[in-house]
């Protein structure tokens, strides 16, 4: 929920700024993406949701992964890092972050909508079966597919929009469970590769005293409702076209009640 409130956020509000106009499909295709990639930091941990949800292939990703992570945390490591560099390694630091979200702008820049609806529909699988603790089982990737050709096919500029820039969502979502997990238990090296008390892989983290555990009271009993509230008021602030079919539809059932309709009956 997190990544999507950040890709809603900043795809609704960022181009304005250039004096840009997003569509409604640019700016779903974009939260869709940052939902997603909020899950492919845990690539690098076997049996995550990331890892398990697309068969061989997240096999070979998170199989790959995990042995070059620990080879650059080798040959990075600083005289008091001690781990092995395989889980909350590379990929939960912002550099990582950043380097796999510049290869998706290039792919998305050169290639266009092939590129574009394929990493939506990853994305959309991903975040999809991230809900299972909300409602267990949903069939992700059907649903992923089904959303992913809605918004291609009948959502007001569909998903091109997001060529060339797709890739920040990605960063940003990949950044967005870092940060996550810096305010847990372990902390994440965000800030690698610079040396923070003798360490490329400084855990950063919030005081101890403020840090939960992933998955706990406080996340399932404020964090994550908040999140949930805070995704369907930016859906309805700046996806095109939502405020007035909600406006429409509060008049409508207004009306249902007003006393005209009651004498009416």
């Amino acid at each position: 929920m997190s990544g999507a409130a950040l890709g809603l956020a900043v795809a609704g509000y960022a181009p304005h700024l250039a004096g840009i106009t997003p569509s409604a499909g640019a700016i779903l295709t974009f939260a869709g993406v940052c939902a997603g990639a909020a899950l492919l930091p845990d690539l690098d941990h076997p049996s995550s949701v990331a890892t398990r949800r697309f068969s061989a292939a997240s096999w070979m990703a998170a199989h790959a992964i995990r042995p070059l992570s620990a080879f650059v945390y080798d040959l990075t490591r600083g005289r008091r890092d001690t781990g092995r560099g395989t889980h909350r390694g590379l990929t939960h630091t912002v550099v990582g972050a950043v380097l796999l979200g510049l290869a998706i702008n290039f792919a998305t820049g050169r290639w266009g909508v092939p590129v574009i609806v394929g990493t939506l529909f990853v994305c959309l699988a991903l975040a999809i079966k991230g809900l299972d603790d909300i409602v267990p089982g949903p069939p992700s990737l059907v649903i992923a597919a089904g959303l992913t050709f809605a918004v291609e096919e009948y959502v007001p500029g569909g998903t091109a929009g997001t060529a060339g820039w797709l890739g920040t969502a990605v960063t940003l979502g990949m950044i967005m469970h870092s940060v996550g997990d810096a305010i847990t238990e372990s902390g994440a090296p965000l800030l690698w590769p610079l040396r923070i008390r003798r360490r490329s892989w400084y855990p950063v983290g919030s005081p101890r005293p403020m840090r939960f555990k992933t998955g706990g009271k406080v996340e399932s009993m404020f964090v994550a409702p908040a999140l949930t509230v805070a995704v369907f008021v930016l859906i309805a602030l700046v996806v095109p076209g939502v405020a007035p079919l909600l406006f429409d539809l509060r008049d409508q059932v207004a009306s249902l009640f007003s006393p005209q309709a009651a004498l009416a009956h």
